[in-house]
């Protein structure tokens, strides 16, 4: 389970650094993105951070930038409800 852990906080990570505008390198995408992640962070966040006591501080930010979170139109809506904050 915590290579899953792992794996995840550093997905998060890594988008949230280039979401918040940091300049791509050039082995990623020929140093060319497309911003617009979306308000998925949220929950990932929470579990993580809140409930697991990772520090995660580029997800944090862009979880705090985008609050309160709206929705993707697809399956992920209002998680800064339901997740922010919770403990349990």
């Amino acid at each position: 389970m915590a290579a899953k852990t792992l794996r995840l906080r550093q997905a998060l990570g890594f988008h949230s650094r280039y979401q918040l505008g940091e300049a791509a390198p050039s082995w990623l995408c020929g140093g060319s993105l497309t911003r617009g992640l979306g308000p998925i962070t949220e929950v990932g966040f929470n579990a993580m951070s809140t409930r697991l006591g990772n520090v995660m501080t580029n997800t944090q930010t862009l979880t705090l930038h985008q609050r309160p979170a709206g929705s993707n139109t697809l399956f992920v809506a209002w998680e800064t409800l339901t997740h922010a904050n919770n403990p349990n």
